[in-house]
């Protein structure tokens, strides 16, 4: 019988080992690979993620649009559409700028618009017609306040306070027209149907100049 030499021998376990061997370095090469894989998704996924927050960042700071009137001394008043961070100033180019008898002291051109606002811009002397007006309400006023002057009210200005009639209001220009004008309220005592308890509740509507 024949002796097998020795490569014979021990080749087929060389053969062995190196599929073992070749195995390994696959299994090894493959296993590197998934883990390089996964790291690459999740950061794909992590851009992906961050561009929309991106977009969702810049829809939210995108300026909204206001709406203002602008009236008064300028050569275009009407209703313009304005971005919310827009000024006065833009408001009053877009209104095509101050007419020559436009007051611009009172107008803050720096100042922020907002959603529904008016701008009236007042013409020279508008301010100090509407300041005597004014004056000349609360003096008015005033006046009415005080009580009608039963030296001067006729009898129709009589008749609007309570209790005073059309009788009563002839009596007292009849008698003022007699005796002259009433010194004090409780002279009205002095007429035929004014009583005390009549005079008493009429003091606060009527006055003595």
């Amino acid at each position: 019988m024949k002796r097998l030499s020795p490569l014979k021998k021990y080749s087929l376990y060389i053969i062995a080992g190196l599929m073992i061997m070749v195995t390994i370095i696959l299994f090894f090469l493959v296993g590197k690979g998934q883990n390089s894989t996964e790291p690459s998704v999740l950061k794909e996924n992590k851009e992906r993620k961050l561009t929309l927050e991106e977009k969702q960042d810049n829809v939210g700071n995108e300026p909204s649009s206001i709406v203002v009137e602008v009236k008064g001394a300028v050569r275009k008043p009407g209703v313009y559409m304005f971005q919310s961070d827009a000024r006065v100033e833009e408001a009053i180019k877009r209104a095509g700028g101050f007419t020559s008898k436009a007051d611009t002291f009172e107008i803050n051109q720096a100042a922020k618009l907002e959603d529904s606002m008016m701008i009236y811009v007042r013409k020279q002397g508008e301010a100090d017609t509407q300041r005597q007006t004014a004056a000349t309400d609360t003096s008015s006023g005033n006046e009415k306040s005080q009580g009608v002057n039963i030296n001067q009210a006729d009898a129709t200005e009589l008749q609007t306070i309570n209790g005073i009639g059309p009788a009563k209001a002839e009596a007292i220009i009849t008698y003022r027209e007699e005796h002259g004008e009433f010194q004090q309220i409780e002279d009205l005592r002095n007429i035929p149907g004014f009583g005390d308890k009549t005079v008493e509740r009429l003091k606060s509507q009527l006055t003595v100049k």
